[in-house]
C-alpha cells in the first residue's frame, strides 16, 4: 500500500514540475518573479522525498517507519546539495552568474521544507501499512 501511495505522489509531482518548469521557461519567469525558484525548490523537495521513499520502500519490513523517513529525507537532502554543488561547479567552470550563496542556501532549505512536508503526508500511509502488517503476522501465528 504505500509504495503505490508513494509512486502515485512521486509521478503527480514530477508531470506537475514538469509543467510549471515549462510554463515557467517559456513565459520568462524565473527572470521575472525573482521568488519563483523558491516554490520550485519546495516542490522538487517533495517530489526527491518521493523518490528516495519509493527507492527505500522495500526496507520497511525490516526497519521501522521512523528510520524509512530519515533515510529518504537524508536522501532527499544530500540529492539537494548535489544539485547546488552542480550550480557552484557550472559557475566556476563558465561563469555563469546564477550562482549566489544565500540563494543556494535558501534553495537547500526549501528543498528541505518540500521534503518534511512530504514525509509528513507520507506518515498516515506508512502507519496504516504498519498496522495491516502487524494484524496479518498475529493473523498467521
Amino acid at each position: 500500500m504505500p509504495r503505490i501511495y508513494i509512486l502515485n505522489r512521486l509521478a503527480l509531482s514530477i508531470v506537475f514540475l514538469a509543467v510549471v518548469n515549462f510554463f515557467a521557461t517559456h513565459f520568462s519567469w524565473y527572470s521575472l518573479l525573482w521568488w519563483f525558484d523558491m516554490p520550485m525548490h519546495f516542490l522538487g523537495g517533495g517530489a526527491v522525498f518521493y523518490l528516495s521513499a519509493y527507492v527505500w520502500s522495500p526496507a520497511l519490513r525490516y526497519v521501522p517507519a521512523w528510520r524509512f523517513l530519515y533515510e529518504s529525507l537524508i536522501t532527499a537532502l544530500l540529492l539537494g546539495l548535489l544539485w547546488e554543488a552542480l550550480e557552484l561547479f557550472l559557475y566556476i567552470r563558465y561563469g555563469t552568474p546564477d550562482f549566489i550563496l544565500l540563494d543556494s542556501m535558501s534553495d537547500v532549505c526549501f528543498d528541505i521544507a518540500g521534503a518534511l512536508l512530504a514525509a509528513y503526508l507520507t506518515i498516515p500511509h506508512l502507519t496504516d501499512s504498519i498496522s495491516m502488517q502487524s494484524k496479518a503476522s498475529r493473523v498467521v501465528s
